[in-house]
């Protein structure tokens, strides 16, 4: 289990990736998806991650609305979490590229309907069994 984290670790690196798009003639962007906004909560639900049998890993949501400035740095943390802590994440992505998915990351695709993505959100919460979701945002706080 270890030594998949470790490989992870080994394909962070801070470049970007091209953007394909620009490099095939009329090619279009799609265009943006709107705002998010995510209900806020009350304390911090850190007992329901710790709470969990030790038996096998705990699974911890990463809600992404809008895409990391440096999710080289994000991945790195993350896969610090798993590997000292058995703390694995699932990317919830309601972005088309979190940056995530070149890292090896296992990342969940919600769709653009606010609606939409809460319920597909709410699913993959039962589905994973998360104990928590992290707001992608407060990933960048950490530096």
């Amino acid at each position: 289990m270890s030594a998949d984290w470790n490989n992870m670790l080994g394909r962070v690196v801070p470049h970007g990736l091209a953007n394909l798009d620009d490099l095939i003639p009329g090619a279009g962007a799609i265009g943006p998806r709107g705002t998010v906004l995510a209900p806020t909560t009350g304390a911090p639900p850190s007992a329901d991650l710790w709470q969990r049998p030790l038996d096998g890993p705990s699974y911890v949501g990463i809600r992404i609305t809008e895409p990391l400035a440096a999710p080289y740095k994000a991945a790195v943390r993350l896969a610090a979490m798993a590997i000292e802590r058995s703390v694995e994440p699932v990317i919830l992505s309601r972005v088309d590229a979190s940056g995530f998915e070149r890292f090896g990351f296992r990342v969940e695709r919600l769709p653009a309907d606010e609606d939409d993505a809460a319920a597909a959100e709410a699913e993959l919460r039962k589905f994973w069994d998360l104990a928590i979701v992290i707001d992608g945002r407060e990933l960048e706080r950490l530096g």
